[in-house]
């Protein structure tokens, strides 16, 4: 495996629609992508598309899966649904481990979904705020990623969980609890890194395919 690329999902739903979207919502704890979210994923499709990418992990929670289904789509790849890349289980964002979408639910509307992978890291709640547990449990499922697949990949995860990796994998990163400038926080923000003499170097963090980026 000479490259990897880290993805942020897209926007989600409510951060454009905060008077309404509970109201609608199927689990609280699970929000969808917005329009803009679903057009951010298409675009990210668009621009990783030729980069040889031969498999998809995305966390399993409703917004990065819809990201990484839409990409799937466009790259005719499966996605793998991984708990060790799920958003980080802080008591001041979850009272108990979160309701999300049931994996039985999942492969009904997801049509990329692998149904014969098998999770390789299972995180409990809750993780520490200072984001310890989650940077050791990413490094975990990386490590099993990295024994059983040798072609490039895209993870799909959310802010804390994308930046845990990318401090696993990038020296630089490991050095700094938060991001330095040319780490690009926005979602669906574009991460690739490419092995470089042994080591995994930051070669671009962008979202200049995006027509629309959040200002959160």
């Amino acid at each position: 495996m000479d490259k990897i690329f880290l993805l942020r999902h897209g926007m989600r739903l409510d951060l454009e629609d905060e008077a309404y979207w509970r109201h609608y919502a199927k689990r609280i704890d699970d929000t969808p992508l917005s329009a803009n979210g679903i057009k951010q994923a298409q675009e990210t499709a668009e621009l990783i598309k030729d980069e040889g990418i031969k498999h998809i992990f995305a966390s399993p929670f409703f917004r990065t899966l819809q990201t990484a289904n839409i990409i799937a789509e466009k790259l005719d790849l499966q996605v793998n649904i991984e708990y060790g890349f799920m958003e980080q289980l802080a008591e001041i964002w979850f009272s108990a481990f979160p309701e999300i979408i049931p994996l039985e639910e999942a492969f009904e509307i997801f049509s990329k979904i692998n149904k014969d992978y098998k999770s390789f890291v299972m995180p409990s709640f809750p993780e520490n705020v200072s984001k310890v547990d989650v940077f050791n449990r990413v490094g975990k499922t990386l490590e099993h990623v990295f024994e059983h697949y040798h072609e490039p990949i895209l993870i799909v995860g959310h802010g804390a969980s994308v930046w845990e990796t990318t401090r696993n994998l990038w020296e630089k990163g490991r050095a700094n609890e938060y991001p330095p400038e040319e780490y690009n926080q926005k979602m669906c923000a574009l991460h690739k890194f490419t092995l470089q003499n042994g080591k995994w170097e930051l070669a671009l963090s962008t979202t200049d395919h995006l027509s629309y980026v959040d200002t959160w």
